[in-house]
């Protein structure tokens, strides 16, 4: 048996990247009584330090609707959505600091000889710094708001979820991120570390508490078709993980 000075506690959270709603009450809860936390998500040979911030929107183009036959406009509110996904697509979205723009989702009538009443689409919008990310929320909205006028149509917005960018000053120098990259050697690795974890890292970065996220085995091609993981190598990356966390609780003897 291993006995160590500190305790480790094994958390089993709920809506993980999607606003982290269990990582976010269990940091706020227990603020001041944990020294670490780590996530476990991608990144087998190494780990994140820090949050990109993500948020999501489903936007909608509300209009008249109606039959295809009918005397409304002759268009649904599906063509200012494709019009606004079009200029949203052409926007200068950079690459430092690491930012992303992708539309995930559409929706519209629910049958081939309807005009849209509310056609909509989602927006998922990250970024490393919080500047660029209020940027292109305003050069979004000024999009949908120049394609619902030209339509003579309105726009709504629903915010799905949203989290700033978790940077903790100095943690890129904490004795967690410094054992993490030891851990990660002594395993034979040597480990990629970044600044753009998309997990539950962030709820605790953002209460202030020194917080990595990594994996636990070899995965790629996040949500394609083609996604995969490695079985076999679990077993190391489960032997890491405790390597960490028994090194950071430290031995009782």
């Amino acid at each position: 048996k291993i006995k160590t000075k500190g305790d480790l506690v094994f958390l089993f959270t709920t809506d993980e990247e999607a606003g982290m709603t269990g990582a976010k009450f269990y940091t706020k809860a227990n603020k001041g009584k944990v020294n670490y936390y780590i996530a476990l998500d991608g990144g087998y040979e190494g780990f994140t330090y820090a949050g990109i911030g993500i948020n999501w929107y489903r936007h909608h183009f509300i209009g008249p609707g109606g039959h295809t036959r009918s005397r409304t406009p002759p268009y649904s509110a599906s063509l200012p959505l494709a019009h606004a996904i079009a200029r949203i697509y052409e926007l200068k979205v950079p690459t430092n600091p690491s930012s992303n723009l992708n539309i995930g989702m559409l929706g519209g009538s629910e049958v081939p000889n309807a005009k849209a009443s509310d056609a909509w689409f989602t927006v998922d919008l990250r970024s490393t710094d919080n500047n660029v990310i209020a940027e292109l929320d305003k050069q979004i909205a000024n999009i949908l708001e120049e394609e619902a006028k030209k339509a003579g149509m309105t726009v709504k917005t629903d915010i799905i979820s949203s989290s700033p960018a978790a940077v903790l000053p100095g943690n890129r120098e904490s004795h967690l991120v410094k054992m993490a990259e030891a851990v990660h050697r002594a395993m034979g690795f040597d480990p990629p570390i970044g600044n753009a974890g998309s997990n539950n890292s962030s709820a605790a970065l953002l209460e202030g508490i020194t917080s990595i996220s990594t994996g636990a085995g070899p995965c790629a091609d996040s949500h394609a078709l083609t996604e995969n993981c490695e079985i076999e190598p679990l077993y190391k990356g489960i032997k890491k993980m405790l390597l960490l966390e028994i090194a950071l609780a430290g031995l009782a003897n």
